[in-house]
């Protein structure tokens, strides 16, 4: 099925481009403080931000352990159609990441003296990282806050708000940074940061004055629920920690065995790596979906949406090697280097980084697929990718090749981690459901889906077709006939309401032995039309008025910004 002719695959695409957006706006906001540290305080400044990466990279994992756990936990409760449970999701990821925040100020305030001997900070750049570390602290406080509001935010289907908070962080930060650091030095791009980072809060509260916002404060602190948020977070929070772990022991090697310059190329490896997590957008674009699904117990749905996500990573993986094999040489001036075998080095370790892209992004999304049925296997993949094979091949290239050759391990690496990855999950699990082990909710339900654009015509054609399913399963001739009617109407209005739009529903339905369960999505305008306060303007609207009134098992929920309708009906009735 085309990506463009499907609910599922349009509600993807729309939620695309944000999510790659939302998972690397953290990310790019270093990158943001490397460049302006490179092009208006030099090499040295540039070199003093590597020893930060380990301290942002712990930040990012404790923010993830919140805020993807949360998305996830909210979306798979409005799958199961649980209103209440969800809010309280939310409203737990808003106190957990004020939690997350003031245990960082303490990490930070009394661990620094620790942290600067373990980390061995030369001392021509001690001035330069205790410039940054003023502000350092406040930001520490506030990204866990903006993190979990995006995401939330996100989860709502408000891309807009999203942008627009993505927006003034970006902008935000490039242009106070700029102007701080004219005054300030380091600090004053410190300072930047944290500015632009509570502007992009500022924005994301907004959306809570909308009228499509669904998201409901509850104060709600569970045990049992904090666990199963971190369980959902664990395998791109981990991405974090390791990546962490890996940067201080490279940052610790480095200093024992090279020159000050070798740290520049470093510092610039580690942005590329870390802006792989834009292809961690592929799968926050598909996980509402997917969870949603998940909660249904649709195995259609989430193998549909898995084949969208095969072939964004493809394309996207394809262009991003392309773009950074090509333009080498042009992101070496960006950051300010000038010597030209550093040039030459730091273009060939860029190089080696974007070839192994493609399988780094794959384990990594197959790791968060199965954080949720199989959290071991996810929890290998990660530390093969993330930590074990980069680490090794670095070490050990520069042991057996030599120096020159050290950093194609950022290349070689992520390939060893993927056929390391495969073997592991064919061992534990063999190849009977693999990749995506979806065994259990196939024995469990089986369900029929259709996509299709809204017209008259699809309509009835699937409406006849959909008649002859139910009529070969055995489905009695009452509760046939009252599925086909509410379906048939409720399209109808949907269209009627969206004249002069293109818009797709899915409807899925599910057979048991003694239920029929019908799901109509649609991304048109929102309406309920479970709702007997409905404003009755033709015959259609009535018609539909009646069919809920003597239909009671029966639900609406905003789901993502799209509306979704859930009918069960007693087979045999």
């Amino acid at each position: 099925m085309l990506i463009k002719k499907t609910f599922s695959g349009q509600r993807f695409r729309a939620m695309l481009m944000t999510a790659s957006i939302s998972v690397c706006a953290e990310i790019a906001n270093v990158f943001i403080d490397k460049i302006v540290a490179a092009q208006l305080l030099g090499e040295k400044a540039l070199a003093s931000i590597s020893f930060f990466s380990p301290l942002f990279s712990f930040i990012f994992f404790l923010n993830a352990l919140v805020a993807v756990g949360s998305l996830a936990c909210y979306s798979i409760e409005l799958g199961r159609m649980d209103r209440d449970c969800a809010n309280r999701f939310f409203g737990q990821s808003i106190l957990l990441s004020f939690v997350v925040g003031i245990l960082m100020v303490l990490l930070f305030t009394f661990g620094k003296g620790f942290m600067f001997r373990f980390m061995h900070v030369d001392p021509e750049l001690l001035q330069y990282v205790d410039e940054f570390y003023v502000w350092f602290l406040g930001i520490a406080f506030f990204m866990p806050l903006c993190n979990v509001l995006q995401e939330m935010i996100f989860a709502d289907g408000d891309t807009r708000i999203c942008n627009a908070s993505y927006a003034m962080l970006l902008v935000g930060n490039i242009v106070l940074s700029c102007l701080l650091c004219t005054r300030m030095g380091m600090s004053g791009i410190a300072l930047g940061t944290l500015l632009s980072i509570v502007l992009s809060i500022a924005v994301l509260c907004l959306h809570f004055f909308r009228k499509n916002n669904s998201l409901r404060f509850v104060w709600h602190f569970k045990i049992a629920d904090v666990g199963r948020t971190f369980r959902f977070s664990m395998a791109e929070a981990c991405e974090y920690l390791y990546f962490s772990l890996l940067t201080a022991l490279l940052n610790f090697y480095f200093v024992e065995h090279f020159a000050v310059e070798k740290l520049t190329v470093l510092s610039i490896v580690y942005e590329i790596v870390e802006m792989s997590v834009i292809f961690n957008g592929i799968w926050l674009a598909a996980e509402p979906l997917i969870n949603i699904y998940r909660g249904e117990r649709n195995d259609k749905g989430i193998l549909q949406t898995m084949r969208f996500v095969n072939w964004a990573l493809v394309k996207e993986g394809v262009f991003f090697t392309a773009f950074l094999v090509i333009f080498a040489p042009v992101m070496t001036h960006l950051f300010g280097i000038h010597s030209e075998s550093l040039a030459d080095e730091t273009a060939f370790a860029i190089r080696a980084c974007a070839v192994g892209l493609f399988p780094l992004a794959l384990v990594k999304t197959y790791a968060s697929y199965h954080v949720h049925e199989l959290p071991l296997l996810s929890f290998v993949f990660i530390s093969l990718v993330m930590f074990i094979c980069p680490f090794a091949g670095v070490l050990g290239i520069h042991a057996f090749v030599g120096e020159q050759a050290m950093w194609s391990a950022f290349g070689v690496a992520p390939y060893v981690a993927l056929g390391a990855s495969v073997a592991v999950h064919l061992l534990l699990h063999g190849k009977r459901h693999f990749p995506l082990e979806l065994e259990e909710f196939s024995i469990e339900n089986y369900w029929f889906m259709h996509d299709m654009e809204l017209t008259p015509k699809n309509l009835i054609l699937y409406r006849n077709s959909i008649s002859k399913l139910l009529t070969h399963r055995g489905v009695s001739g009452d509760v046939r006939i009252k599925a086909m009617l509410i379906l048939e109407e409720l399209g109808m209005v949907v269209y009627e309401r969206n004249k002069g739009k293109k818009v797709f529903v899915e409807i899925d339905v599910n057979l048991k032995p003694d239920s029929l369960t019908m799901v109509i999505k649609d991304d048109g305008v929102l309406m309920d039309l479970t709702d007997f306060e409905q404003r009755v303007t033709d015959l259609r609207m009535y018609l539909v008025n009646m069919f809920m009134t003597v239909q009671e098992d029966k639900c609406y929920l905003l789901t993502s910004n799209y509306n979704r309708h859930v009918f069960r009906f007693d087979r045999n009735a």
